[in-house]
């Protein structure tokens, strides 16, 4: 039973993966591999990057 929660957390950061730099494969292996928390915190770091990015493209 708590492996389908591990492995629903994994396919839940990897779908806020979508649209990010990577995308669901690289979140999904890497929350698998390490954590689903650490998967969500590297996320988190990558999306707050890529909205500086993308703000400075704006400029």
């Amino acid at each position: 039973m708590s492996a389908v929660v591990y492995l629903v957390l994994c396919i839940l950061v990897a779908c806020f993966g979508i649209g990010y730099r990577g995308g669901f494969l690289l979140y999904f292996i890497l929350s698998l591999a390490l954590t689903p928390l650490v998967g969500l915190l590297v996320l988190v770091i990558v999306s707050s990057n890529d909205g500086e990015e993308r703000r400075r493209m704006k400029r």
